[in-house]
């Protein structure tokens, strides 16, 4: 794999990574403006979302260093399975604070009308 693949795969993660800095300034400016539980946790959802986008550069470099390594290709395989597990982990778990950031901002609504 040359570095125009590697860029762009690096590339293709970019417009995420800007979604994800919307989001936390977005929550961060909903804070400021008396945000309580909610709006925290959009900001960590956020957070936590860029961090498993990160999680794509250990992902694509591991595997041709490993490989260059001489290691053999079902331990390169398991080790890019399990970063693959990790990343959707840790994308599930920011996907788990939005919906409850959303969830509580909504149910409270919900209880004052």
């Amino acid at each position: 794999m040359g570095f125009l693949e590697y860029l762009t795969v690096l590339l293709s993660s970019v417009p995420a990574l800007l979604f994800w800095i919307a989001v936390i300034i977005f929550g961060i400016v909903m804070l400021n403006r008396g945000g309580g539980r909610a709006e925290r946790f959009l900001i960590a959802g956020g957070s936590i979302k860029i961090v498993a986008n990160l999680f794509i550069i250990p992902s694509i470099m591991l595997a041709p260093w490993l490989f260059g390594q001489d290691y053999s290709t079902d331990y390169i395989s398991t080790i890019s399975n399990a970063l693959t597990i990790l990343r959707n982990i840790v994308s599930m778990a920011g996907i788990i604070c939005l919906v409850y950031a959303f969830w509580v901002k909504f149910n409270i609504k919900k209880a004052e009308a």
